[in-house]
């Protein structure tokens, strides 16, 4: 069980970790935040584009704050796997700070501004992770908890915490990343 929980919080740190450098720093931060509005064909200086990198900075200031002991400015590896443990498994402080950007992050999603995140819109922040269309689809599905067409903040929440807290294969959070990311 913990080994495959190890693995989900390594995989996450490589995935954040966009320059392959070894640590994460605020241009991984940025790159991620890039990718995205790639993805939603967002230009970084329209209104929408600048609230994302502005839910970055915020999610770079909440991460360093939790992560970096050292305050070098990068997390390492170790750092980053003491903190989510802290934060998932254990439930430590991490989580309030989470939450705000995740509702960032949600609302930036929306794209057509009706207050949800639907199939389209959710398959286009998870193809910017990696997953193909099949995965995208079996993922909402999974994160659609109440079945309502759409993800809400509490059902994106409650994924990530599964995700870092439960080690099965068929749960909400187990399809928030590319499986083959999740291997041990």
């Amino acid at each position: 069980m913990k080994q495959v929980l190890q693995h989900r919080i390594d995989s996450t740190f490589a995935h954040y970790d966009v320059n392959r450098n070894g640590v994460i720093e605020l241009a991984d931060v940025y790159a991620l935040a890039n990718r995205l509005l790639q993805a939603f064909g967002e230009p970084a200086s329209s209104e929408r584009g600048r609230e994302l990198v502005e839910a970055y900075d915020r999610f770079w200031e909440m991460l360093a704050g939790h992560c970096d002991t050292d305050r070098d400015g990068k997390i390492g590896p170790e750092e980053y796997r003491d903190a989510m443990n802290e934060a998932f498994v254990e439930g430590g402080p991490i989580n309030m700070d989470f939450l705000e950007v995740v509702r960032s992050l949600l609302d930036l999603v929306d794209t057509n501004g009706d207050g949800r995140v639907n199939a389209g819109e959710f398959e286009v922040l998870l193809r910017a992770r990696g997953l193909s269309s099949h995965e995208c689809r079996i993922a909402f599905t999974h994160l659609d908890t109440d079945g309502d067409g759409a993800i809400s903040v509490g059902e994106y929440i409650t994924a990530v915490r599964d995700y870092y807290t439960n080690p099965a294969e068929d749960t909400p959070g187990s399809w928030l990343y590319p499986k083959a990311l999740q291997r041990a």
